[in-house]
């Protein structure tokens, strides 16, 4: 089997994964934690210090619990992609909302990631090579053309495991310096340790942007070698735990460092010529070029869809396939170089199409593969599973937990999407 074949049944279905969970555990890492992190400072001054780190406990378990919960859905309808899964839990409405979800976080990722990489790298290149005149829009796209866009041709997700974790290791530096220096500048800024904040809501929608990865969950899965219930639960839980531990401590640092000052990107706190800090924002620029295809892929998979390209009975032939990258590349990256509001991205994406993707979808999933009498609907078996195949796993089981988080998940990510769509549209 060539590897083009090989990826070609990688991206569609079970059986033909190559990666052990460790790399499916940083691809997951990898399209977690991107730009999101950035505004994790801003969110524990909307939520407030006690109520933020509750908070941010709060998501992460349930982000573990749903990217678990969605898969085992998944084996137990014999369906392994999101979209398709929405169909079969709230027919064809679900089909469509859900590509649209799709659209929205995964193209939102993307232009937040170009925004990142436009506000780092042109802007080092300028700070430490004067002589020179760098363009930000010229800059941002020599580097998307040569760097990004080749990473946005596979169809499997599982062929960017080496890059994501190379992009993953970057994170820690960037968190590095942060740490370094945030100390420095705090004397200058108050950090109140208060119980609740202004806008606790809105903090949620920020964490539920910066933990989102339900998008991925199924892509991942299918590029792991051992996909069984077990090894996906270590996979979840590892992935998390990895995103969490990145997320706390930035959010930590971020808020204690310039409290009531703190900005939606950390790094538009520091001063230009912090050589430290510049050393962050250089890893920052790095780690956004390798995780832009970690949203693009989800975006794509959305269009082609929703084009009628990828079906349960085929998928997008070559021509189809490389003119969708092409036209998405070109139009959302217009997109990041001429928008500059981080703020804005984040409040409309995270609020409505990751509280959506993040906790909706999951808790549905699970209740319709497993307790279908609770949201009213026929058992499972009599929905035929969309994909035939031969790979064989034990059917998954309900558990109580799975139970009751499932209906924590839909009645959170109700709450938040209802409460910003509000606020959006006042």
């Amino acid at each position: 089997m060539s590897s083009s074949e090989l990826d070609k049944l990688q991206a569609d279905r079970p059986g033909y994964g190559t990666r052990s969970v460790l790399e499916a555990s940083f691809n997951m890492v990898n399209a977690t934690v991107g730009a999101g992190v950035i505004g994790l400072p801003m969110a524990f001054l909307l939520a407030g210090f006690v109520n933020g780190i509750l908070l941010l406990v709060f998501v992460g378990l349930m982000t573990f619990s749903a990217i678990y919960a969605m898969v085992l859905a998944g084996q137990r309808m014999g369906v392994y992609k999101l979209a398709t899964l929405s169909e079969c839990v709230l027919g064809r409405f679900g089909y469509h909302l859900s590509n649209l979800m799709l659209f929205v976080q995964s193209a939102g990722s993307c232009i937040s990631y170009f925004i990142l990489v436009a506000d780092t790298i042109p802007v080092l290149l300028n700070f430490y090579l004067p002589q020179f005149s760098f363009n930000r829009e010229i800059v941002t796209v020599i580097v998307s053309i040569v760097v990004i866009f080749p990473l946005n041709l596979p169809r499997s997700i599982g062929a960017l495991a080496s890059w994501s974790t190379f992009s993953v290791l970057l994170l820690p530096v960037m968190i590095l310096t942060v740490l370094v220096r945030a100390p420095a500048y705090s004397p200058q800024h108050e950090a109140p340790m208060d119980i609740f904040g202004t806008d606790p809501i809105a903090a949620a929608g920020i964490m539920s942007f910066a933990f989102v990865c339900s998008q991925v969950a199924f892509n991942n899965f299918l590029s792991q070698r051992n996909q069984s219930t077990t090894a996906w639960a270590a996979t979840s839980g590892l992935s998390t735990l990895m995103s969490w531990s990145i997320s706390v401590t930035f959010a930590l640092i971020g808020y204690l460092s310039f409290g009531k000052d703190v900005q939606s990107n950390i790094f538009s706190n520091f001063p230009a010529d912090d050589d430290v800090i510049n050393v962050g924002r250089l890893a920052l620029g790095l780690s956004m070029v390798l995780t832009v295809p970690m949203a693009f892929y989800p975006a794509r998979d959305a269009v082609q869809k929703s084009l009628g390209f990828e079906t349960e009975y085929r998928q997008p032939t070559a021509v189809e396939h490389y003119g969708v990258t092409t036209i998405m590349f070109v139009i959302l990256l217009a997109f990041g170089i001429t928008v500059h509001s981080l703020g804005k991205v984040y409040a409309v994406v995270g609020g409505l199409a990751s509280a959506y993707l993040a906790f909706i979808m999951p808790s549905l999933s699970y209740l319709r593969a497993f307790r279908p009498s609770w949201i009213r609907q026929p058992p499972v078996d009599e929905c035929v599973p969309l994909l035939q195949t031969s790979y064989k796993e034990p059917m998954p089981k309900p558990t109580w937990w799975l139970d009751v988080t499932s209906i924590i998940l839909l009645l959170f990510g109700s709450v938040i999407m209802l409460f910003t769509a509000i606020s959006a549209f006042k």
